[in-house]
């Protein structure tokens, strides 16, 4: 029992004693924003920067309890407390769209602690819309904090907040030009090269100033020239104008026919002259398909020693016209020998077709076999510039060497000390018609000619003619067979003279058949003699 009253009386003695005094500060930030560049432009993507202050909110000394007795706090102390009380925790910020025709692309941002009297930046990516008008808006930075509302003058804190406060933040959609691309067309061709053009418009609400258009290649299959990028000048612009802006571009024969990526930019001056650019206005192109040339050969037989003729058709499978095309030919041989090398082929429409024939010499040192020609069509495309195809290959067969002229006698014999017509069978052995064909044949002793020239007018290949010749043998040629020689000048197809090879005959001489080996002659001169004799003997005796 006495120890409880002695409890009882020492509680009653503690609540009776008096609390020391305790006080504090009560107050909030204040978050206030604004944009330093403000300014945007319709259908772009901009970064909008963001600066928060906290310039922190009124404070008020406060007792806390009725109990509590009032205490003053130093002016160090106080300011101490107030900034503790100013200043923002743990901030988070958001940005919405407002009023404003404007799509943040960015989620909410920590910007961290934000003491009294500091700020922080936060940059947001905005899209502005396609069709926005242009004039000021508000947009809503929400920024989430914590802070303590109230702190006793010991530095404890009597109650923290977390907050959400609504921030306007103004921006202003500028009049500006704005630009489209309307179209994409193209006349070059994989492997080639050709136009492109490139047609814009200004959509915007204001006039460009000294504009131009960068143009830029995303794959390096599609290029300007040697470069990824070409610029043309726009000059001025104006709103609802188009531009059609060409660029001259090459595609490499690896590509294929398909879209690639092209992205376009205007770099142009506002009406104060400023320099601006507009945002990139991403594209494709989609080059031709390659040009291709069908090569058939109707004739490509060639013959050792011998000019022959090739000839065929060349085709254009398209996709484009080829104005002034032109084959040429070659050969890697060097016992061939083109005489035109270039055949004129004229304007060929795709599916068109057209002969083409060349002169060609095997040389006399060439062997027989396969050579290999080279045929290459060279056009002007739709753009006026000059192309090439890819070399149509086409084997010929080279034969071996024979006699443009064969000869033949129909009758090959005479006797020694006589004469006789020798008709000669000539056969046209070449792959064209010859006409005035002159021959001329050469003799040498025992064997001469009294007529050593004959006329054919016209031989076409493969047929033949007879021509006569005067040949006598002396009376002293020995039985044996003999030669002569005979060559052929004549004119070809292309109105040329030329002279062939010298071509022998062979010539059987026989032996005489006038009894006692003297020839008819020799034995008509005796007599003539041996009378001329008699007659003057009797003359003399009268």
């Amino acid at each position: 029992m006495k120890f409880s009253r002695a409890l009882v009386v020492l509680l009653v003695v503690l609540v009776a004693i008096p609390s020391p005094a305790m006080a504090g500060i009560v107050g909030e930030p204040n978050l206030q924003a604004y944009a330093p560049s403000n300014k945007l432009v319709p259908g772009q993507e901009t970064s909008l920067n963001v600066v928060l202050t906290n310039y922190g909110g009124d404070t008020e000394y406060r007792k806390f309890s009725s109990s509590e007795s009032s205490a003053s706090l130093s002016d160090q102390q106080r300011s101490k407390l107030e900034a503790q009380v100013r200043s923002a925790r743990n901030v988070r910020l958001t940005l919405e769209s407002g009023d404003a025709p404007v799509e943040v692309n960015t989620a909410t941002l920590p910007v961290g602690d934000i003491p009294h009297a500091t700020q922080r930046e936060a940059t947001f990516s905005t899209s502005v819309k396609e069709n926005a008008t242009p004039g000021t808006y508000d947009m809503e930075l929400v920024a989430t904090f914590e802070y303590d509302e109230s702190v006793r003058d010991n530095g404890d804190v009597q109650n923290e907040e977390e907050d959400t406060v609504t921030i306007p933040v103004t921006v202003v959609i500028e009049q500006a030009p704005r630009f489209e691309i309307v179209s994409v067309d193209t006349s070059a061709q994989v492997g080639g090269s050709g136009t492109t053009t490139v047609t814009m418009r200004n959509i915007g609400t204001e006039t460009a100033f000294d504009s131009s258009v960068a143009l830029t290649s995303q794959n390096g299959e599609i290029t300007f020239g040697q470069a990824t990028t070409a610029t043309r000048y726009a000059g001025e612009w104006g709103t609802n104008e188009t531009r059609r802006l060409e660029y001259e571009t090459s595609v490499a024969p690896s590509a294929a026919v398909q879209q690639y990526s092209l992205s376009a930019v205007v770099n142009y001056e506002d009406d104060d002259g400023v320099a601006k650019q507009s945002k990139n206005l991403a594209t494709g192109v989609m080059p031709l398909a390659e040009q291709s040339f069908t090569l058939d050969a109707t004739d490509s037989t060639l013959r050792v020693g011998r000019e022959t003729t090739v000839s065929g058709t060349i085709t254009n499978d398209g996709p484009q016209s080829a104005r002034d095309a032109v084959v040429v030919v070659s050969s890697k041989s060097p016992n061939t020998n083109i005489k035109e090398s270039e055949y004129a082929l004229g304007t060929l429409e795709a599916g068109a077709s057209s002969e083409f024939s060349f002169s060609v010499e095997v040389t006399d040192s060439a062997d027989a076999g396969q050579r290999q020609l080279s045929y290459t069509v060279e056009y002007r495309d739709e753009d006026g510039d000059t192309q090439q195809s890819k070399p149509l290959l086409m084997n010929a067969e080279v034969k071996p060497k024979q006699n443009l002229f064969g000869v033949e006698t129909k009758n090959g014999s005479l006797e020694a000390g006589s004469s006789e017509t020798i008709t000669l069978v000539v056969t046209n052995n070449g792959d064209e018609t010859y006409r005035n064909i002159d021959a001329k044949a050469f003799a040498d002793s025992p064997l001469s000619l009294s007529d050593d020239t004959a006329f054919i007018q016209e031989l076409g290949p493969g047929e033949s003619t007879e021509i006569p010749l005067e040949l006598s043998a002396s009376s002293s040629a020995s039985p044996k067979t003999y030669s002569f020689d005979i060559d052929f000048q004549y004119e070809n197809e292309d109105g040329e003279r030329k002279l062939s090879d010298s071509y022998p005959v062979a010539v059987d001489v026989t032996e005489s058949t006038g009894g006692s080996g003297l020839s008819m002659p020799l034995v008509g001169g005796v007599v003539v003699i041996v009378g001329l004799g008699i007659v003057g003997f009797l003359w003399y005796r009268r």
